[in-house]
C-alpha cells in the first residue's frame, strides 16, 4: 500500500472541544466541587477532623527542627518534692536553688506546688535557699480545671514565698494529652502573669491566646537533672544569665502530657515552648475555614479557566502539592495550618473526578477485548477532530453464530486476530468496536483508491484464522462514509452503508449522503403523510391503457403522487417506503383505492367502461384486513367490482404463498381481477405466478423498453405473450416509449400496452378529454 492510503492511527486526545462539551463538562466539574465543599464544610462544622489536624501539626512540629534561643533551661527534679512527707528531698531542691544562684541564673521560675511539710527544718531550709533570691525567684502556680468543669488555682504556701512574685500557668490539655495553644490571662486569676510571658521577658502577651510552636527540637532546649546540679556536673556558664525553670522532671501520671517529639515530657515544657515561641515569632495560624474557602476557589479556577486539559490537569496537580506545600512552608515560616478539611476537600473532589473517568472508561472500553467502542471515534467526528478522509466500518458477517461456538477467552482471541489483520499496514490503526462492527479512520481522501485496499483487504481476509485447534472461516463486508460529504455523521453512514452489504452482492458500499435539510425531511417525512393526503398534497394520476387492436382505451393504471408546497414533487418510492416503515401503508392503500374508484365511477358515468387498475403492496398480503379495506371501499364508492383490478408489487415480499393465495382468492370472490406487477424481474417468477390466482401479467419495463435494441429483451417479451395466451391470461406490456417499440410489440402479439409513447399519466380531468380525442383520432372522425 502507498502512502496515501495509509490507515491513520487513533486521534491523539485533544485539548480542544466544542464549547457545548466545555460546557457541560465545566457544568459537571463544578457539581463534583460543590458536593465536595459541602462535605469538608460540613465536616468543618463539626470538627470531625480535629485529630487529624493535630496529626498534621505533629508532623509540622518534627518537620520544623527549629533551633531554640538557649536562653531558658529546665533543671527536672526525678523525685517527688511537694509530698508533705518529702523532707530529703527537700532539702536537696535547696541545695540546688543554691548552686543555681551561685551560677549566677538571671532568673529561676520554681514549678512545684509547696505546702508546709510534716518536717519544719527541712521546710525552713528550703524557705531559706528561696528568700536568697530576694526578687529573682518566681513561684509558679498551676490553673487547673476542677471535676466541676470550672478552674481552680494551686498555689504554694506563703512560707516559700521569696518576694520575687508569682506567675501562672495553663496545665490544660485537650483528650489527646497535647497543649496547642495557652489563654494569655485567666479569667479567676487574671492580676496574675502569665509563665510563658514572664519566660518570654513579656509582662503580658498581646493576643487573647497563644499558640504554641512545637518545631523546637526537644533535644536542643538545655535540660538537666536536679542531681547534677547538687553534684556539680553541670558548668556555671551554662547557667549563667539564663531563666532556669525548676520542676519535675516528668509528667505525674506519666500520660498525662504528651509533646511532638518527646514521650512523658515534664509539665513545664508547654510553657516553655510557648516563651519560645514567643520570642522567636513563630505564632503564626491559618484556620480551617479561609484556607478550605482558598483551595475550593483555586479548584474553581482551574475549572472555569483551564480551557485545554492539560492545563486543567497541570493546575490540579498545583492545588493538590499545594496542601503538603502548606503544611512544610507552615513549618519552616512559623505557621500553624488546619489543612484537614482542605484535604477532604481535595480528596472527596478527586473521589468524584476518578469515578466519573472510570465510567467513562467503562463505557468507552470493550471489556472482552480492550479496544475502544465505537462512540470513541463517532466523539473524535463530531468534536471536529477527525475532518477529512473516510470512516470505515468492517461488518464481521456470520459474528453472533462464530462467538456462540467458542469460550469466552476464545471469542476475545477471535477478534483480535481479526484486528491484526485489518492492521496487515499500519501496526498503530486504531481499531473500535461495537457488535459486529469494526471501525477506523482513514487517511486516504480518493473513495476509489480506498476501494481497492479494501478489496485487497478481502482477499487477506480468505483465509480461516486459527483458534485454539480450531479454523474459523471470516465473512467480512465494508460500509464507507466520507468525512468531507457526511461530517459529523460519517460513523452512522458508514455503519448503516455496512448494514446494507453482503459477501455474495455488494461486499463494499458507499453511504450515500444525503443534505441536513433532507434528513430532516425524512425525519418529518411520516408525519407530514396524513396531512398531505387531508390537504390533497396526495393525489392520483391515471395512465391509459391501450388495446392495440381497437386502438380504445381499455383501461387505467392509478398512480399515486405527492406534490409539496416546499418541495415539489416527492418521488413515490421515496413516501411509499416511509408509509410502510411508519405502518401508514394500510391507511395511504385505502386512500387511493377509494381516490381511484370515485374516478372510475365517475368514468363508468360518462359512458367510458374502463378497467381502474390499483397497486397493492405485497407486504399487505399477509393479513385478511385487505380484503374488509377493498369491500368496504367497493361498498362506500358504489364501483363495479368487475372493472377493479388489483397490481400486486413487489411479490418478492410475501412471505407465504398459500396465505397469500388464500387472501387472493377472497379478494377474487368480490369480483375485480389480481394483476402480476414487473413480471420477469426480481421474485416475481414462474413459482409466484403458479402459485397466485392472478389474472393479468405485467411485462416489466426492462423487456418492454429494451426489445427495439435487444433480441434477447424481444424474445422474453414474445415468450411472456405467449404463455400468457395459452394460460387465457392478459398480458400487458408497460414502459413503451417510442413507436419503434409499439410496432415489435405490435408485431409479436402484445395487446395491451402502456407507455408514454401512447400518453402520460393524465389527471382526471386530463384523462376524460384524452379518452375522446384519443378515440377519434383513431376512428378518423
Amino acid at each position: 500500500m502507498d502512502e496515501k492510503t495509509t490507515l491513520a492511527p487513533a486521534p491523539e486526545p485533544r485539548d480542544r472541544k466544542p464549547s457545548g462539551e466545555r460546557s457541560e463538562g465545566k457544568l459537571k466539574r463544578l457539581q463534583h466541587l460543590l458536593w465536595s465543599g459541602a462535605v469538608a464544610f460540613v465536616m468543618l462544622a463539626t470538627m470531625m477532623l480535629g485529630p487529624l489536624d493535630q496529626f498534621l501539626w505533629m508532623i509540622q512540629s518534627r518537620a520544623a527542627n527549629q533551633q531554640p534561643s538557649g536562653d531558658i533551661v529546665f533543671v527536672g527534679s526525678a523525685v517527688d518534692v511537694e509530698g508533705p512527707s518529702r523532707a530529703a528531698e527537700r532539702r536537696q531542691l535547696a541545695d540546688g536553688l543554691d548552686r543555681l544562684r551561685e551560677a549566677g541564673a538571671s532568673k529561676v521560675y520554681l514549678d512545684f506546688i509547696l505546702h508546709k511539710g510534716d518536717d519544719t527544718l527541712a521546710d525552713a531550709r528550703l524557705a531559706e535557699a528561696i528568700k536568697a533570691y530576694g526578687n529573682d525567684l518566681i513561684l509558679v502556680d498551676q490553673v487547673k480545671p476542677s471535676l466541676g468543669g470550672d478552674e481552680e488555682v494551686l498555689r504554694s504556701d506563703a512560707l516559700f514565698d521569696s518576694g520575687g512574685g508569682r506567675v501562672s500557668t495553663d496545665r490544660w490539655t485537650n483528650w489527646l494529652g497535647y497543649t496547642w495553644k495557652m489563654d494569655a490571662t485567666h479569667e479567676i486569676y487574671e492580676e496574675t502573669p502569665l509563665f510563658a510571658a514572664s519566660l518570654a521577658g513579656q509582662e503580658k502577651f498581646s493576643r487573647d491566646e497563644v499558640l504554641i510552636d512545637y518545631g523546637f527540637d526537644p533535644d536542643l532546649i538545655p535540660a538537666y537533672r536536679l542531681a547534677q546540679l547538687i553534684g556539680g556536673d553541670i558548668a556555671s556558664s551554662s547557667l549563667k544569665g539564663k531563666a532556669i525553670v525548676v520542676g519535675p522532671a516528668s509528667s505525674d501520671s506519666g500520660a498525662d502530657l504528651s509533646i511532638p517529639g518527646k514521650y512523658n515530657p515534664p509539665p513545664s515544657y508547654p510553657a516553655i515552648y510557648a516563651a519560645e515561641t514567643f520570642k522567636s515569632g513563630r505564632d503564626g495560624f491559618v484556620g480551617a475555614f479561609p484556607l478550605t474557602l482558598a483551595f475550593a476557589a483555586a479548584l474553581a479556577a482551574a475549572i472555569l479557566l483551564s480551557r485545554r486539559k492539560k492545563v486543567r490537569r497541570f493546575a490540579y496537580a498545583a492545588i493538590a502539592l499545594a496542601l503538603p506545600g502548606a503544611l512544610f512552608g507552615g513549618a519552616y515560616l512559623g505557621f500553624r495550618t488546619e489543612l484537614a478539611y482542605a484535604g477532604m476537600l481535595l480528596f472527596v473532589y478527586a473521589a468524584q473526578r476518578s469515578r466519573a473517568r472510570w465510567r467513562l472508561r467503562v463505557a468507552n472500553i470493550d471489556n472482552d477485548t480492550g479496544l475502544e467502542k465505537l462512540r470513541v471515534i463517532e466523539r473524535a467526528v463530531s468534536q471536529n477532530f477527525l475532518r477529512s478522509g473516510h470512516i470505515v466500518v468492517a461488518r464481521l458477517q456470520g459474528l453472533e453464530q462464530v462467538l456462540k461456538t467458542l469460550g469466552s477467552a476464545e471469542r476475545s482471541s477471535y477478534i483480535l486476530r481479526l484486528v491484526d489483520r485489518l492492521r496487515a499496514a499500519d501496526q498503530e490503526l486504531a481499531i473500535y468496536i461495537d457488535g459486529h462492527f469494526l471501525a477506523w479512520h482513514s487517511t486516504e481522501r480518493d473513495t476509489s483508491r480506498l476501494i481497492e485496499h479494501l478489496e485487497g483487504l478481502r482477499a487477506i481476509f480468505a483465509a480461516p484464522i486459527k483458534v485454539g485447534s480450531e479454523s474459523v472461516d471470516v465473512g467480512i463486508t465494508f460500509g464507507v462514509a466520507s468525512i468531507g460529504e457526511a461530517g459529523r455523521n460519517s460513523v452512522a453512514a458508514a455503519a448503516a452503508a455496512a448494514e446494507e452489504t453482503s459477501e455474495a452482492h455488494e461486499p463494499i458500499k458507499i453511504a450515500q449522503i444525503a443534505s441536513h435539510h433532507d434528513e430532516l425531511w425524512d425525519i418529518s417525512l411520516r408525519a407530514r403523510i396524513d396531512a398531505a393526503m387531508e390537504a390533497g398534497e396526495i393525489y392520483c394520476v391515471y395512465q391509459p391503457k391501450i388495446d392495440m387492436i381497437s386502438g380504445s382505451l381499455t383501461g387505467v393504471e392509478a398512480l399515486v403522487r405527492w406534490h409539496d408546497p416546499e418541495r415539489g414533487f416527492i418521488s413515490p418510492i421515496k413516501f411509499i417506503a416511509q408509509c410502510e416503515k411508519a405502518g401508514r401503508m394500510e391507511h395511504l392503500t385505502r386512500y387511493v383505492l377509494q381516490t381511484a374508484c370515485n374516478a372510475g365511477r365517475l368514468m363508468h358515468f360518462r359512458g367510458s367502461g374502463v378497467s381502474m387498475s390499483v397497486n397493492i403492496s405485497a407486504t399487505l398480503l399477509n393479513d385478511m384486513r385487505i380484503v374488509g379495506i377493498v369491500r368496504n371501499t367497493l361498498q362506500a364508492t358504489g364501483f363495479d367490482p368487475q372493472s377493479l383490478i388489483l397490481e400486486i408489487t413487489e411479490t418478492a415480499r410475501i412471505g407465504d404463498l398459500a396465505k397469500a393465495a388464500t387472501i387472493l382468492d377472497e379478494l377474487k370472490s368480490l369480483g375485480l381481477k389480481i394483476s402480476m406487477d414487473d413480471f420477469g424481474v426480481g421474485a416475481a417468477n414462474f413459482e409466484t405466478f403458479y402459485g397466485l390466482p392472478f389474472d393479468e401479467l405485467k411485462i416489466d419495463r426492462l423487456f418492454v423498453d429494451s426489445i427495439s435494441r435487444s433480441e434477447k429483451a424481444k424474445a422474453i417479451a414474445s415468450s411472456i405473450i405467449a404463455m400468457g395466451r395459452a394460460a387465457r391470461i392478459t398480458v400487458v406490456a408497460e414502459g413503451a416509449e417510442d413507436d419503434k417499440t409499439l410496432q415489435i410489440l405490435n408485431e409479436i402479439g402484445c395487446r395491451y400496452v402502456q407507455g408514454y409513447a401512447l400518453a402520460r399519466p393524465l389527471s382526471l380531468t386530463n384523462l376524460l378529454e384524452f379518452k375522446d380525442s384519443y378515440e377519434r383520432s383513431q376512428t378518423g372522425t
